[in-house]
């Protein structure tokens, strides 16, 4: 027993140097870590003052950028301007388009009759080629007459027209064009597509002021009771070139009736015509039954004809009525498909200078739309017709 302490005392003294090797390992891991970690400080320091420094260079870069773009923005917009300022003076050069021309008076000897217009009445058909005639650019190669007067070879009586149209205009500007005489109709069509004058080329439409019980809105015809009820077009169909237009037929409630007629008149029919189909220059074809067409005095209205008989008109088709000037015919589609063509008697021209759609209900609940602006069958061969 005398010996067993002084054993046991060296067991728990020898403890002593494990601890201390123990700390040196810590504090030396602890020293490496603080290294790494000031290491791991350095770079993200370095690398914030690497950002810091492509943070200034890019923003001095896009400040750069920025500042070219604006000069050329500004040098670009200065061509721009420049380029309009050089199309408003070639434009003033080649169209009339100031009112403070008014005391410039062009002396016109159309056809051997004297018009004194106003240049500045030009102002109100900008787009037409009457416009660009008498423009700074063209007007020295219109030709004179000895007298030193513009010569035009034009209608007469429909230059008169067009010329009281630019003066009523000059004044007040919505001023409707001047009602066109049946005889001129063909002559003023020709002269206004060729001057290009959309006002004499408007488009046409059903007529609104009518003494019948049918309904119109806008293009569409609604027969509210039985009984013929007629009614035109408010302007004939042009008379420079071909011409088509097309009726959809919304409602019939009985095709098999017959009761539904459309065509062309000489004139737009009036008082009792409106109730009747029978009219000396009008041409139908009635739905179910087939051509009708009248007689004036001791001759027929069509000379020849090659129309299908018994068509009906059933809800849903679409009827086309299309009128060749050169030939003088009348050809009649049924959904795009041509049921024949009827020619008018040379001998009765005089009756048909003027060719107005006409539109014949006879049943109740009958509804069409009219499409003054379709284009003929013929545009799917690449000679295209419309209204």
């Amino acid at each position: 027993r005398r010996w067993a302490a002084p054993a046991m005392l060296s067991q728990v003294g020898g403890g002593a140097p494990r601890t201390s090797e123990n700390e040196a390992m810590i504090e030396s891991e602890f020293r490496r870590l603080l290294a790494s970690i000031e290491g791991e400080r350095e770079k993200i320091r370095q690398l914030w003052q690497s950002i810091d420094g492509d943070t200034k260079s890019t923003s001095a870069e896009m400040e750069r950028l920025r500042q070219d773009t604006e000069e050329w923005c500004h040098a670009e917009r200065h061509k721009v301007i420049s380029e309009w300022n050089r199309l408003d003076k070639l434009k003033d050069k080649m169209c009339v388009r100031y009112p403070n021309e008014r005391g410039v008076i062009l002396d016109i000897n159309c056809s051997g009759r004297l018009f004194a217009v106003p240049k500045s009445a030009l102002c109100s058909v900008e787009e037409s080629h009457l416009n660009h005639m008498f423009s700074d650019a063209f007007v020295h190669s219109v030709p004179k007459d000895s007298k030193g007067r513009y010569f035009l070879d034009f209608n007469p009586t429909c230059f008169g027209i067009i010329v009281e149209y630019l003066q009523n205009a000059q004044h007040v500007t919505d001023t409707p064009p001047p009602i066109v005489p049946p005889e001129e109709q063909q002559n003023m069509d020709i002269l206004a597509e060729a001057l290009n004058l959309k006002i004499f080329l408007k488009p046409n439409g059903i007529q609104k002021n009518h003494s019948t019980s049918l309904r119109v809105n806008g293009s569409q015809i609604e027969s509210t009771m039985q009984g013929w009820q007629i009614i035109a077009a408010k302007d004939p169909l042009p008379m420079s070139s071909a011409s088509y237009f097309e009726i959809r037929i919304a409602n019939n409630p009985d095709a098999s009736r017959g009761g539904l007629a459309l065509g062309l008149c000489g004139h737009q029919p009036s008082d009792k015509e409106i109730f009747k189909l029978a009219m000396p220059d009008a041409v139908w074809y009635v739905s179910h039954n087939g051509l009708v067409a009248g007689e004036i005095g001791d001759k027929d209205v069509i000379a020849m004809e090659n129309m299908q008989k018994k068509v009906q008109f059933k809800t849903g088709s679409v009827v086309g009525i299309k009128h060749d000037i050169a030939n003088r015919s009348i050809q009649f589609y049924l959904n795009r498909i041509s049921i024949g063509t009827c020619t008018l008697n040379t001998h009765l021209l005089e009756s048909f200078r003027v060719l107005y759609p006409v539109f014949g209900l006879y049943i109740a609940g009958q509804t069409i739309q009219v499409d003054f602006a379709a284009i003929s069958p013929s545009a799917s061969k690449g000679v295209a017709v419309s209204g």
